[in-house]
């Protein structure tokens, strides 16, 4: 993907936009990404208390950083990393902390989705046909071509799972004595359990405003780094919500940390603005790049931080008490 997008740019042209950027800017926009680790962070520790655990915010946040990082090597893997790493800090089950990240990306889902229609009815004409033409016809063309062409093997794939739930129902006594059977089922109440934190959170005006601090956050962000160049400096608040918008969506591709996905529709964004390729692909340079530069060594900080934290626990278990 990320080949896609840079097949046609005039490297040269590229380069000089990156290297004549305004990075005072670009160092802003990193300062405030780090600045929505912690809101981001402090918001899970506020799904997490209906489940009665007070996590500390420095392990959730290198839980959340280090999540970030992970995001990189696989897709998605970070949202089951992040639970790994504060299930082993604070002691608290990593099921259960698995429905709350569930329950918190469904949230920011919706958030995205208003922000969405929100630009839309905004300038209905000039945003409207962008997300129409570049992401839910493509998409809705994509569904119904698979579905047209494989209806046979739609209906085969939804026989078999029919006569699945059928089978397990009539042999749901003996499934149950199955070991493993027993274990899953365990993890998933323990996720079911942190699904349903989201109906139980005590403090929801704190949730809600943590919650808009952290798209403000990363609104500015976006008009920081649309400010360091010059092609796309004139661009106002509401076009960097756009960008904003359009980038989500990219980074929500399932590939590593949206490579590729959120340069090429950033690129797409950009260009209903006459922004040629090139400006609008350096711009998508910089802000996926420094953001990616910053999460890998804040992450790789946080790494060496529990580490050492974990051995002087193991050292003071294994000295003498007096």
């Amino acid at each position: 993907m990320l080949y896609l997008a840079l097949r046609s740019i005039d490297f040269n042209i590229l380069w000089e936009r990156i290297l004549t950027a305004r990075y005072g800017f670009v160092m802003l926009s990193l300062f405030l990404g780090f600045i929505s680790f912690y809101v981001r962070a402090y918001r899970w520790n506020i799904m997490i208390e209906p489940l009665g655990y007070s996590p500390k915010l420095g392990n959730t946040y290198h839980a959340v950083i280090i999540g970030y990082m992970a995001n990189y090597a696989f897709p998605r893997i970070g949202e089951v990393t992040r639970c790994g790493v504060l299930s082993r800090s604070e002691k608290i089950p990593a099921d259960s902390l698995i429905g709350t990240v569930i329950a918190e990306r469904a949230f920011d889902l919706l958030i995205l989705f208003a922000l969405t229609l929100t630009i839309i009815l905004v300038k209905l004409k000039f945003f409207g046909r962008f997300f129409s033409e570049k992401i839910f016809q493509p998409i809705y063309h994509k569904i119904s071509y698979l579905i047209g062409n494989s209806y046979i093997l739609v209906l085969i794939v939804l026989g078999i799972f029919a006569l699945g739930i059928f089978l397990v129902y009539i042999f749901r006594e003996n499934i149950l004595k199955i070991t493993l059977v027993r274990k899953v089922g365990k993890i998933g109440k323990g996720v079911m359990q942190g699904l349903k934190t989201v109906f139980k959170i005590k403090r929801i005006g704190a949730f809600l405003l943590h919650t808009f601090l952290l798209w403000f956050l990363y609104l500015i962000m976006a008009w920081c780094v649309l400010y360091s160049l010059e092609p796309t400096s004139k661009l106002t608040l509401l076009d960097a919500l756009f960008i904003l918008i359009a980038g989500s969506y990219g980074m929500a591709a399932p590939v590593q940390a949206g490579i590729g996905a959120y340069h090429g529709i950033i690129a797409l964004a950009l260009s209903i603005y006459t922004v040629s390729w090139n400006d609008a692909m350096a711009y998508a340079i910089l802000s996926h790049g420094s953001q990616a530069i910053g999460i890998i060594l804040l992450g790789l900080v946080s790494l060496i931080i529990l580490f050492i934290k974990r051995h002087k626990a193991k050292i003071l278990e294994k000295t003498p008490q007096l």
